[in-house]
């Protein structure tokens, strides 16, 4: 992929992703689809504690995600012993780089963004008034640390192989992308189920990952 591509990847993304945040943050969305999936579990968050959401897709997801971490560290490592690895040893190191820079970013922003949970809010029965990401924190409450959305980001972390897939084995490349966003999707699902997220933590996740991969590409295409 030619840093032109990768630029035009970019681009396109952040157009959809303003397009997005304009209808989720400024229009309203957010809370029209939060009341949705609320009032679809009878006025209350059935699913917070539920196995399928909490201990299936939240907790060993998680797990999940750190077999695929150990597993590119393992193949890092059996590259400087074994010759069919030694030509992708770049590629994997450019993946995992991205993925840990995609995930720290997002756990920066959540401690320092403040925004509340929906199921701390005071609509959804919590004891927290909304304010938006653009709003600050209300007088006398405790700063939220719900955004971006971090179990997600444990699946978009990976979008960096989407650009290598795309270099290295173009045939793959759709199926890999849709791989990487079919786990997100489920993982952002489920955390909006249980009243974890809105959706457009979610937006803001997938475009930091995406924006991470494509732009490290870029620089390490520039390097080289």
């Amino acid at each position: 992929m030619t840093t032109l591509e990768v630029r035009n990847w970019y681009f396109l993304a952040s157009f959809a992703f303003l397009a997005a945040v304009a209808v989720l943050e400024f229009g309203g969305g957010d809370l029209v689809f939060a009341d949705w999936l609320f009032r679809l579990q009878g006025g209350s968050w059935q699913l917070q504690d539920a196995w399928i959401t909490n201990n299936l897709i939240h907790d060993q997801g998680r797990n999940l995600v750190g077999i695929v971490l150990l597993s590119i560290l393992l193949a890092i490592a059996l590259s400087f012993v074994m010759t069919p690895l030694r030509a992708y040893r770049g590629d994997l190191i450019y993946v995992l780089v991205t993925a840990l820079a995609s995930v720290a970013i997002v756990n920066i922003l959540k401690e320092t963004t403040h925004v509340d949970c929906p199921w701390d809010l005071t609509r959804y029965g919590g004891d927290k008034l909304y304010a938006s990401l653009f709003e600050g924190v209300p007088v006398n409450q405790e700063p939220g640390r719900c955004f971006p959305a971090g179990h997600a980001s444990g699946a978009y972390c990976w979008l960096g192989l989407f650009f290598i897939v795309r270099r290295r084995f173009p045939s793959l490349q759709w199926q890999t992308l849709a791989g990487v966003m079919t786990v997100g999707l489920v993982f952002g699902a489920a955390q909006q189920l249980r009243g974890a997220h809105f959706l457009s933590h979610d937006i803001w996740t997938i475009y930091l990952c995406w924006m991470t991969a494509a732009l490290s590409l870029a620089v390490r295409d520039r390097l080289q």
